[in-house]
């Protein structure tokens, strides 16, 4: 629903406590803010039914491309069939993230599956069925050193540990039971269970188990325009292979930088940032430069519209509109 909900800087400071511990109490949050905890939940419902703000589950990402398949893939269509396009991707729970870019691109895709093989199938079946389509790039992502729910809109002081996943763990099905039912992060476990005809009892545990092995990711998505960050650009660069290691967990732990993963390709390195001006990128351009010089920027584009943003469809003013749930094992949709 879109709103023209004012925030103020106690809703940043929810929207920060949240993307700190997405799913902590209210008592929790209350408690770091220094206000009352039935204070917090009504503003953050407040934000919520405004489509300013929510809590989304995904696949960790950087746990996920280890042993299954991330991928970035850029569309060109013919200017009358995109819109057709952007209706149809948006319903595969496959594709978490789609942007409308410029630089001679139509879309921006981020695609999670389990394999190749569910890849292939989502690019040749589905993707080349769509009409109008021009032709499609992909990129097959190999490491992925930064990603969004790292990201903060600055308004508390304090970092955020995210503690490293055990070794060995997989997705069984239960999990995947599990994920398909979060179409809210902050749903409970006793309402997920009367989802899926579990008990409370046992899907806590296994939401304990997901995130201590590093299978399962909450964020909290918030809509771009109220983050005092309001553009979106995404950089292709190269680097030697020696040095990309480096360069690139020295990129993931800039501010501005929302994702940052090693991809396959002759451009090896692609980055998506949130800034606070056009200009900035320039700025950002020249840092780089002198940082790192072994870095070679090879193209950029500024997203023109977010689309959908980790399960998240945002209509034109960035508000979110609906949720996605986020399937990489789902069936495909006819174009």
């Amino acid at each position: 629903m879109q709103s023209s909900l004012t925030t103020d800087e106690q809703d940043l400071e929810i929207i920060h406590a949240l993307q700190d511990a997405p799913r902590a109490t209210w008592r929790e949050i209350g408690g770091r803010m220094g206000i009352d905890p039935v204070t917090a939940a009504r503003r953050w419902q407040a934000l919520s039914d405004a489509g300013l703000a929510r809590i989304t589950a995904y696949p960790r990402v950087t746990t996920w491309a280890k042993d299954h398949c991330n991928a970035f893939i850029e569309l060109d269509l013919e200017p009358a069939a995109r819109d057709h396009a952007v209706e149809v991707l948006s319903r595969v729970p496959q594709i978490v993230s789609i942007s409308i870019i410029s630089s001679g691109r139509d879309l921006f895709l981020t695609l999670l599956t389990p394999d190749l093989a569910t890849l292939s199938r989502v690019v040749l079946q589905q993707l080349h069925a769509l009409p109008g389509l021009r032709r499609t790039r992909t990129y097959t992502v190999t490491t992925v050193y930064g990603e969004g729910n790292r990201w903060r809109v600055g308004a508390l002081p304090g970092g955020h540990h995210c503690p490293q996943p055990r070794e060995g763990s997989v997705w069984k099905l239960r999990h995947q039971e599990v994920l398909r039912a979060l179409h809210d992060g902050r749903r409970t476990a006793v309402d997920i269970g009367a989802a899926i005809g579990r008990s409370g009892a046992a899907v806590r545990r296994w939401l304990n188990e997901m995130m201590e092995d590093g299978l399962l990711s909450f964020r909290c998505e918030v809509a771009q325009p109220i983050t005092g960050w309001p553009i979106a650009t995404t950089f292709w660069a190269r680097v030697p292979p020696d040095q990309l290691d480096e360069t690139a967990t020295k990129l993931a732990a800039r501010t501005e930088v929302r994702l940052c993963a090693a991809v396959t390709g002759s451009d090896n390195l692609i980055m998506t940032l949130w800034l606070r001006s056009l200009g900035d990128i320039q700025r950002v351009e020249a840092e780089l430069a002198t940082s790192l010089p072994q870095l070679t920027l090879t193209d950029r584009a500024v997203t023109l519209r977010a689309v959908k943003r980790m399960g998240c469809l945002l209509g034109e003013s960035g508000h979110i509109t609906e949720v996605v749930p986020i399937d990489p094992w789902a069936p495909g949709i006819s174009a």
